[in-house]
């Protein structure tokens, strides 16, 4: 540790030049995420062409229930538009970073393995990430005084564009809970100018933080029991399901993505130790709010897995393996953690990231731990063997194919088919079916009109009357194994006639 000079700035910048260039190369090596190219795949109201991710039945698609969904606009962009724009909004980012806050903190941010992952698979962590920093400033004022109402609802305005990201509420509801976002700052702030017994615990972060994070708990409870959300809903209906996965969740969301993976840990204990003397509204609020976001993200993140691995009979706990990577939601709560650490700072001598103190070594060793991560995030990225796949299929306008594979992720890999074979223009429609499902019955009967097969590593069985077309070797990284593009055998498809 002693060969590094990291009490100079330039070595920080050295960090930070290179953090940025392996955002950069990471739009070159990896394809965009699954989730990415699902909603790309999303029609002008709002449906899934091929079928919604969820379907009624278990293991069987359905085109003409394409569910609804909201995403961002973005998502009629190219490949390409989509990865830049979210590079343009990370290098956006790190110079507002740069100059607001220090070097340190934007090398450490410019180097998380969970955001070039996020950048090079187009998804939307990097605009979660803005919209929960410009929310809490807006909440606080902190960077003005002036036209507090107007702060206020601007603030939530952005609080619910995450909300609006993730699919959960449209235009009109992201309009609706900033207005009453609004109201309640205000009539929070209106509670503050009472200076009495009962306001006292609301100048106390510490105690904001509980009651926050506790409020938040049982809303989103409330929501499970009421089955306003299905995903929710699972919180009642398989309760001891949900509670593993919660034990899960809080050592993937709060320890692997916080702690470790932004170089949270050196900071948070005596943050921790320093609040409890802080007797501050503003510090209280940034407390709160961070508190009540990261309860949020470990709640819908349990029973995000609790749901999807029911809907897909897989094997539990294993299947947290493969949707581990849902704890980079926590990565919007970096800014604010920031903004926490520097409000806090003013009241009480503590150590922040570019002023770290006695944490730089332990700074510096988190990233030189996290760095093998970056570089695998960066100059491996996403792959997927799709796209040979839907070279390899001979399809023509009009044309229908199944796509067969295990349960999970198994509509999602559907979706990586759409934009290779160009579906939308060639009016193509693809279908999915679960391995364990009957769909060698199916292509003699409903499924009849299909003349493409196309079977995932998992997929060895081939049904009787169709020939190998071509196959290729999926990565290790996507379980490996052979997939198959098969066609109907026409002489047999005849003489079964």
């Amino acid at each position: 540790m002693e060969r590094f000079n990291y009490g100079d700035d330039r070595f920080w910048k050295r960090l930070l030049l290179l953090g940025i260039i392996l955002n950069i190369i990471v739009c070159f090596t990896s394809e965009l995420g699954l989730d990415t190219q699902v909603k790309m795949a999303v029609d002008e109201n709002g449906a899934l062409p091929w079928g919604d991710l969820r379907p009624e039945v278990a293991g069987v698609s359905d085109p003409n229930d394409g569910g609804q969904r909201v995403v961002l606009p973005l998502y009629e962009l190219s490949e390409m538009g989509i990865k830049s724009m979210a590079l343009f909004a990370f290098m956006g980012i790190l110079f507002c970073l740069y100059k607001w806050a220090g070097v340190r903190s934007a090398s450490v941010m410019s180097l998380s393995p969970a955001l070039i992952f996020s950048v090079g698979r187009g998804y939307e962590e990097v605009y979660l990430a803005i919209f929960a920093i410009l929310a809490v400033m807006l909440f606080t004022s902190i960077l003005s005084q002036k036209r507090t109402v107007m702060q206020v609802f601007c603030g939530g305005i952005f609080f619910m564009s995450m909300v609006y990201t993730k699919g959960f509420t449209d235009s009109q509801g992201v309009v609706l809970g900033a207005f009453l976002l609004t109201a309640l700052v205000l009539l929070w702030r209106k509670a503050l100018e009472y200076n009495s017994k009962y306001t006292n615990w609301m100048h106390r972060p510490r105690r904001v933080g509980a009651v926050v994070s506790c409020l938040t708990a049982l809303t989103m409870l409330a929501c499970g029991v009421l089955q306003v959300n299905p995903t929710l809903g699972i919180i009642v209906e398989q309760p001891v399901r949900f509670l593993t996965a919660l034990f899960f969740s809080i050592l993937d969301v709060v320890f692997l993505f916080c702690l470790f993976g932004m170089a949270m840990w050196p900071f948070v204990l005596p943050l921790i130790r320093a609040l409890r003397d802080v007797e501050d509204a503003s510090v209280a609020m940034v407390a709160g709010y961070i508190a009540g976001l990261l309860t949020a993200i470990v709640v819908y993140v349990a029973a995000l897995w609790s749901y999807e691995s029911n809907l897909w009979a897989a094997d539990w706990p294993g299947v947290i393996w493969t949707m581990g990577n849902n704890g980079r939601y926590a990565t919007m709560l970096f800014l604010p953690m920031v903004f926490l650490l520097q409000l806090v700072k003013k009241n009480v001598d503590i150590p922040t990231y570019d002023a770290p103190e006695s944490a730089t070594k332990s700074v510096v060793l988190t990233l030189i731990l996290l760095l093998p991560l970056s570089l695998l995030a960066s100059l491996h990225g996403q792959t997927t063997w799709t796209d040979d796949a839907s070279t390899a299929m001979d399809l023509e306008d009009g044309d229908h194919f199944l796509f067969v594979s295990e349960d999970t992720l198994g509509m999602h890999w559907l979706y990586t088919f759409y934009a290779p074979l160009n579906a939308e223009e060639n009016n193509i429609t693809g279908h999915w079916r679960s391995m364990n499902s009957n769909w060698d019955f199916e292509l003699n009967s409903s499924l009849s009109h299909v003349e493409t097969l196309v079977t995932s590593p998992d997929v060895t069985f081939t049904p009787e009357g169709w020939i190998l077309q071509h196959s290729g070797e999926a990565d290790l990284l996507n379980g490996k194994g052979e997939w198959r593009v098969l066609t109907r055998n026409e002489p047999q498809a005849f003489l079964s006639a």
